[in-house]
């Protein structure tokens, strides 16, 4: 019988001969290969563009979050198809009804493969290879973190430096046999997991990788700064931020954008013509009720002012008059989950407002909106102390990451202060729903599917 480790390089090799379309991607290598032999079979994992850069794991974030309504002719179009979208947007007890999470298998098969790919740990490289063996090591620890990290803001609770030595996590997977077993750990063990791999990638990966389907030092900077923003430790989080920053900071001048009445703004080219994108990840298996039915939530429209051009990149009113997004830097059909040079410089701003460094805070708060407003018009943002200049940036996180599901991860973590904490209402056929501060259903539970498999406790709604 063929050994576990042999039938999931040949399940790998199907996904890599399909996946890998792209110009600068290695060619198609012979099929009879399916075990990595060389440095150049574990680059060509992680350029595996389907697995690593299509599929992220923040769908349920967006269907649980504050940025849209459907109705309900939508939901019951499509709940008997995508049951978690019905019940993700009203947070219900059943979110599955026994079907699987993409999220879930998109982020366990990502760390599969990275798990795959750092076992090129094996191999002893040459002077000529070192480079390349770096590249491919510290690829695969930052695509691990990566998954873990997006993993971890949907099936854990928020990270609580009290009580995360104790608070569930989620099988940690550190080894590709996919036989082994592991229980759920502790959400402290799996941060101090996401840290360590990103901390040892840094030094590994290039300053400038060849393009950003491919991991850089600004990628792992700014997952560390998003790690560290989460556990509270925000001196750590500004220290990345900054270091993020020094390998790229290009902004995207949305005045030089062609706005076109109705169709989405951005390409479908993966990122490659925004000087903005860090890291692109996309999600090709979007939410399909606000695919066809977003209308965004009028509290967030009315947080534009009329000369923010982000108003009419990111929305335009259908012929339905709904007003729909078709902003992604993904372009159509896809989400984007990946990471930008203006969450960067968010970062770094809301860490200066923190510590009470009001001007700097200022400074780079100002440096992303002189991109984003009519020349004509534009004003630099002004407050009176950190404490104003901290909630400007708060309300510009919230307008700048339509639609990328980093919104539910700010309001897991900004629900542990008072004065940015917030109930959400969605209403389906007739009933309202609500979704106070802190509450238990900010976690969703693990998939029925696993939960039956491998006998993990469930996490409570």
């Amino acid at each position: 019988m063929m050994n576990t480790k042999k039938y999931i390089y040949i399940i790998l090799s199907v996904f890599l001969l399909s996946g890998c379309g792209k110009e600068f991607l290695e060619k198609k290598r012979d099929s009879k290969q399916v075990i990595p032999k060389d440095i150049k079979d574990y680059q060509a994992m992680l350029d595996a563009y389907k697995v690593i850069n299509q599929n992220g794991s923040a769908n349920l974030g967006i269907v649980g979050g504050d940025e849209y309504t459907v109705t309900d002719a939508v939901m019951t179009t499509y709940k008997g198809f995508y049951p978690y979208e019905a019940n993700g947007y009203i947070w219900a007890k059943d979110v599955f009804e026994t079907k699987e999470s993409t999220d879930w298998n998109n982020g366990y098969q990502r760390i599969l493969y990275a798990n795959l790919v750092l076992e090129v740990e094996k191999i002893k490289p040459t002077a000529a290879e070192q480079e390349s063996w770096n590249m491919v090591k510290g690829g695969g620890l930052f695509v691990r973190a990566f998954s873990y990290y997006q993993l971890a803001q949907l099936f854990c609770k928020p990270y609580d430096v009290n009580t995360a030595a104790s608070d569930l996590g989620i099988p940690l997977k550190l080894s590709h046999d996919v036989t082994e077993k592991v229980n759920r750990g502790t959400v402290a063990g799996l941060y101090k997991q996401i840290l360590a791999d990103l901390e040892t990638a840094f030094p590994l990966v290039p300053d400038q990788p060849v393009q950003n389907l491919r991991v850089g030092k600004a990628a792992v900077a700014a997952l560390l700064a998003r790690t560290y923003l989460q556990m509270g430790n925000y001196e750590r989080a500004g220290f990345y931020a900054d270091q993020g920053l020094k390998y790229k900071a290009s902004l995207l001048d949305f005045k030089t954008l062609t706005i076109p009445p109705l169709a989405d703004v951005f390409n479908s080219n993966w990122g490659a013509t925004n000087p903005e994108i860090v890291f692109y990840v996309g999600n090709a298996v979007r939410p399909v009720t606000p695919l066809v039915g977003f209308n965004a939530e009028q509290e967030l429209l009315d947080l534009y002012e009329a000369d923010d051009l982000r108003l009419k990149t990111y929305f335009a009113k259908s012929t339905d008059n709904r007003m729909t997004f078709r902003g992604s830097y993904g372009g159509f059909p896809q989400t984007f989950n990946g990471i930008t040079t203006a969450e960067l410089w968010l970062m770094r701003a809301e860490t200066r407002a923190r510590a009470g460094q009001t001007q700097l805070a200022l400074d780079d708060l100002n440096q992303l909106r002189k991109n984003r407003f009519n020349a004509a018009t534009y004003k630099d943002a002004t407050a009176a102390n950190a404490d104003e200049a901290l909630a400007l940036i708060v309300k510009e996180r919230r307008k700048e990451f339509v639609y990328r599901g980093i919104r539910w991860e700010d309001l897991r973590r900004f629900n542990k202060e008072p004065r940015f904490a917030k109930t959400i209402r969605h209403t389906l056929y007739g009933k309202n729903y609500e979704l106070p501060p802190n509450d238990v259903r900010y976690v969703w539970p693990i998939p029925d599917n696993e939960i039956d498999i491998n006998q993990l406790p469930q996490n409570p709604r």
